[in-house]
């Protein structure tokens, strides 16, 4: 019962919250990625040769690379990802938050103070990695190896969240080690590429993907506050209302 409780409560609060974020992200984040889209310089694998127009623009064309189609398609698989996304961190987040209840003697979930746990996941997935150099790119920005931002995307978020538990459960006298954590994956730095820009360096399209750079940063933020506050607040009305593990023995009974 527990179990299927909790199940329900993530796919509810996913689709739910996975819908709201999709339509802001088509109104308000997408439109920014189709515009660098149209300057984003891509190199061929079979060839080496570049598609780039004579305004600057640049398309890329695979034969073996399969992409959804522009208009209702891409908007479809988007919208699809992004509750799939949502009803991932739902099932994780109201699990923990269970637990909490459980377990803990600290004071019980609801809505209200899952919005806090909500911050605190925007913290660690988010903003912990964009302050030290991992911040949102538009396409077309240079970077660094994807293998490498993701480990290490990987190791500050697992930190961050693995530092501010430690510091809100963990005794007095060991609180420190907390902060400790949370620092390490600064400490050792993000990887970063060479030298930063854009693939193609047109002044017209620098220019252009600057200023869309600033608008994606701060969309984004925007966007990702209202995912996670969002997500918090209905996992913690799910876990209040529907998951409640000190009924699990009666229940089993």
């Amino acid at each position: 019962m527990i179990f299927r409780n909790i199940i329900f409560s993530a796919v509810i609060v996913g689709v739910l919250v996975g819908i709201i974020y999709g339509l802001f992200q088509q109104y308000q984040i997408s439109p920014i990625i189709y515009a660098a889209e149209e300057f984003e310089v891509v190199e061929e694998e079979t060839t080496g040769t570049l598609h780039v127009h004579d305004d600057g623009h640049a398309h890329h064309h695979d034969a073996e690379a399969w992409g959804p189609e522009d208009g209702s398609e891409r908007i479809f698989w988007t919208m699809f990802s992004n509750v799939m996304t949502a009803i991932s961190f739902a099932l994780i987040m109201i699990a923990l938050m269970a637990l909490h209840n459980y377990k803990s003697s600290k004071p019980k979930i609801d809505a209200i103070r899952g919005i806090v746990w909500g911050i605190v996941g925007m913290l660690s997935l988010f903003v912990a990695p964009a302050l030290f150099g991992l911040h949102p790119e538009v396409p077309g920005t240079i970077a660094a190896e994807l293998e490498n931002r993701q480990a290490w995307w990987l190791f500050c978020a697992f930190a961050t969240m693995g530092g501010v538990a430690v510091l809100y459960y963990a005794p007095l006298k060991i609180k420190a080690v907390g902060l400790l954590v949370i620092a390490a994956p600064h400490i050792l730095g993000p990887p970063l590429p060479d030298s930063h820009g854009f693939a193609n360096t047109s002044p017209e399209a620098v220019a252009a993907l600057t200023e869309l750079t600033s608008e994606f940063y701060s969309m984004t933020t925007i966007g990702m506050a209202l995912f996670f506050v969002l997500l918090g607040a209905c996992c913690g009305y799910a876990v209040q209302r529907f998951v409640k593990l000190d009924q699990a023995p009666i229940e089993a009974a």
